[in-house]
């Protein structure tokens, strides 16, 4: 036995490679994390040590599951299982968990040892796939009601069998799950017949065939057998689902037939449950029935008595006749003839054998069974396997095969292809909004949108959420694309009625064109869905073609995007600080963090060069919490040194103002830096405020600490002045736009927002001065508070420093004039 935490690491050492371990004491309080936990968890090990392991609570699993692992551990028993938590950036993970307790000489549990490994993929594919199983699910237990179902995997081994393959087999399930179909061969059939019907699937290509199989208990049995392989996204069968009908009695009825054809043959087919018929050739050499009898033959009134010594043409509607006509022409040269043919809006299979004597065909037999269902059942597993669920469209393997044939019939005839790559704007915060029924119905209203845009041999495809890709052919320049895109945008421009209510919604759709920006299907996609994001940037609601400038960009841009995931580790940020001043003294009341970035090689790099990226790839998160407590570093600092009323901005993000941990973040974060909460003050964006009762709730929860709240760039957004006035805003930020324009409508817009904040008790701050002529203008507004290049540009720690220091002196000398570097 272990006797401290020392030798418990010893022990761990060879799994620390590879597992993430932790070791709690009898109380549940974390006393040791390895490196790969802080890696997940995105916690240090100061952040978990002396903590208990609610800390990573998902809030995925109930108390009862929780209750259960403790009570086994606490019995002394090792438990394995699957838990789901979350790290400290809001992100979640799965973990496959063995927690092993350490007992001593009393038998008593001291302390927890679990180690684990993330498996954070495969359940996130699991439960993609839930939705698949379910409807998949459904269609099993229509076809078990049917059919006799199979289902094997590339390899020929039994996966699954249905209850009535079970029953005809004469099998339990667990003899055949497991072994492959050798199990049930009669040996009736050459190695021959085997290898071409696997040659046929293995192309991912239904088969259709007869089979003569062996019961367990020695019986034979015939199968009418359907063999339809599932395809994954490469065009590879990775399962094969066969569907059976029971052929035992026609087969059993065909071979009677030979003893029954100089006996009462009439009677002794008439009360088979299938259908037999007998054709002959006339001395005019025209095919005529001579027999038709069965349960089938009454139910579609064939009898013999209606169709005797017709032909074809005669008993049906013209195209059946013909289609008919054409296998009974093979069967009178000698063929055995299947084929299917749908009447009467049902399906019948029909087998043709001719009969020789003294070699010549005197007759034809034909038999006819009732496929109908098990037609409905191969129609809806294809449909599964081929079109999108909730929109009714392609999905991906079929939209796939349709553009490869495309671009080979462009290639042969010279002409281009326009693939389109179309993501809806703002769809989420729609379906966050309104909910997922109505996002549903927003998807299929743009599906059938989308599909009346079409020509014959265009075809559009949803790829899954709210992306759709379509191609079109035929095509010579890529103006044709583009006017193309252009009907899409007017389509969906239309709005969506649900009830009482009107939706919006728009699309921003990447073009490329074959074979000019690639030849096959992965590049093209590649590059429509590049040209797309270009789209989102410039605005939404258009169309961008895909340019080798473009190619560029996107190169550059994933340059920055590896340099800027380096640049926290290695510190290559710093903070700007541009001073606030109050007008009517010169004294500098706060200041606004700004972040920069200065790379070793690229040098000073613009934050809109980084920002937006930083917020795509989620980056902004960790940015962000770095600027907020160095900023509070700071102002504490200067606090310190005596400038104890100074304050500081921090402009938060939209992503981390979406954070469930925003609140635990800023609370942190002034704990451990001593700011005192009244002295920061949050910037957030108009844009923010698009979900009204969302904003309102973490406004709130943000105020009640204590900290102040700031709209930045105020007039240029889409606030309602309705739900202005519901926020516990502090202050506005009138953007300066307004300011360095300052013609009569500006001035206009500026004197209406000081007096609208000042009715409402809320305090103003004027960006973007820059000349003595703003500062008179924003004096006669009663406007105290100023950000601008008048008074300083942002300015480096140590500039800053400098000029707090001499704040009274320098502005009262020189009236406000630019603040030296």
């Amino acid at each position: 036995m272990f006797t401290d935490i020392k030798e418990i690491r010893f022990a761990l050492s060879a799994l620390d490679e590879s597992s993430i371990i932790s070791i709690t004491n009898e109380m549940g309080v974390i006393t040791y994390v390895n490196q790969h936990f802080c890696e997940i968890s995105k916690y240090t090990t100061d952040e978990v040590i002396g903590k208990s392991h609610s800390l990573l609570d998902s809030g995925y699993h109930n108390p009862a599951f929780i209750k259960q692992i403790w009570d086994t551990i606490s019995q002394g028993k090792v438990w394995k299982g699957e838990t789901k938590n979350r790290a400290k950036d809001g992100t979640e993970y799965w973990l496959n968990l063995t927690l092993v307790p350490f007992l001593n000489e009393s038998g008593l549990s001291y302390q927890y040892v679990a180690f684990g490994t993330e498996i954070t993929k495969r359940k996130v594919v699991e439960l993609s796939l839930s939705q698949t199983v379910k409807d998949l699910r459904d269609i099993k237990n229509a076809l078990d009601e049917s059919s006799i179902v199979a289902i094997t995997d590339d390899k020929g081994i039994i996966t699954y069998v249905n209850d009535k393959f079970c029953k005809i087999s004469k099998y339990k399930r667990e003899e055949l799950v497991g072994n492959t179909h050798r199990v049930i061969n009669s040996g009736y059939h050459p190695r021959q017949f085997f290898k071409e019907m696997w040659g046929t699937i293995r192309q991912g290509r239904v088969w259709n065939g007869e089979v003569k199989n062996r019961a367990k208990d020695g019986s034979i049995y015939w199968m009418n057998t359907t063999i339809v392989p599932f395809l994954d996204d490469q065009g590879i069968p990775y399962q094969y689902v066969s569907i059976r009908t029971d052929i035992t009695d026609r087969i059993k009825a065909e071979a009677a037939l030979a003893d029954a054809l100089q006996s009462d043959f009439r009677r002794t087919v008439r009360n088979l449950q299938n259908c037999i018929f007998k054709i002959i050739k006339d001395s005019k050499g025209d095919i005529t029935y001579t027999l038709c009898e069965g349960k089938i033959a009454e139910e579609l009134n064939l009898t013999t008595e209606f169709i005797a010594r017709k032909g074809s043409y005669e008993i049906f509607p013209a195209g059946i006749a013909e289609h008919l006509e054409s296998h009974f022409q093979q069967a009178f040269e000698g063929e055995i003839v299947n084929f299917e043919l749908a009447f009467s809006r049902k399906c019948f299979y029909i087998t043709l054998s001719p009969v020789e004597e003294n070699e010549r065909i005197v007759e034809v037999v034909g038999s006819m069974i009732d496929i109908t269902e098990r037609k409905k059942a191969e129609e809806t597993i294809h449909y599964m396997a081929h079109f999108d669920s909730l929109t009714n469209l392609p999905n991906r393997i079929l939209f796939n095969n349709k553009l490869v044939q495309a671009l080979l019939q462009a290639k042969t005839k010279g002409e281009k292809v326009g693939v389109l790559f179309i993501d809806l704007d703002r769809f989420k915060n729609i379906n966050d909004t309104l909910g997922h029924s109505i996002g549903d119905v927003l998807l299929k209203v743009v599906a059938h949108r989308l599909s009346g845009c079409l020509h014959k041999n265009d075809c559009v495809s949803r790829q899954g959420g709210d992306e759709f890709v379509l191609f079109i052919s035929n095509i010579n320049t890529a103006d044709e694309v583009g006017d193309f895109a252009k009907r899409i945008i007017h389509s969906m421009s239309e709005p969506i009625s649900l009830g009482h209510l009107e939706v919006y919604i728009t699309p921003s759709i990447g073009i490329s064109i074959f074979p000019d920006d690639g030849e096959d299907i992965d590049m093209l996609m590649k590059n429509a869905d590049a040209a797309m994001y270009l789209a989102k940037e410039k605005g939404k609601n258009n169309y961008q073609f895909f340019s080798e400038e473009l190619y560029q960009s996107l190169a550059t841009k994933l340059q920055l995007e590896s340099e800027l995931r380096k640049a926290l580790d290695t510190k290559q940020f710093m903070l700007h600080y541009q001073p606030k001043v109050n007008i009517f003294n010169n004294q500098i009341i706060g200041m606004e963090a700004l972040i920069r970035w200065e790379h070793p090689e690229l040098g000073i790099v613009p934050p809109l060069n980084f920002i937006p990226l930083a917020e795509e790839t989620g980056l902004i998160i960790p940015m962000g919490e770095w600027v907020l407590r160095t900023a509070c570093q700071q102002a504490k600092e200067w606090q310190n040194a005596g400038h104890k009323q100074l304050s500081i901005a921090v402009n938060i993000s939209l992503r981390q103002f979406m954070q469930n941990n925003l609140i635990d973040m800023i609370t942190s974060v002034l704990t451990e830096t001593g700011l005192s909460p009244e002295y920061l003050e949050l910037e957030i964006t108009e844009s923010m405020a698009l979900d009204v009762n969302s904003t309102i709730r973490v406004l709130n929860r943000v105020k009640s600490l204590g900290v102040n709240i700031s709209i930045d760039d105020f007039g240029t957004g889409y606030s309602s002045l309705s739900y202005l006035s519901q926020f516990p805003i502090d202050r506005l930020k009138i953007d300066q736009s307004f300011v360095r324009n300052l013609n009569s409508r500006n001035q206009s817009i500026i004197k209406t927002i000081i007096d609208m904040a000042h009715n409402m008790n809320i305090a103003v701050t004027a960006e973007g001065v820059e000349t003595q002529e703003h500062i008179d203008f924003l004096k006669e507004q009663n406007c105290s508070e100023v950000q601008g290049y008048f008074y300083s540009k942002p300015l480096t720690k140590k500039e800053a420093d400098r000029l707090i220091l001499r704040q009274i002196d320098f502005l009262s000398e020189n009236g406000g004039r630019n603040s030296p570097n």
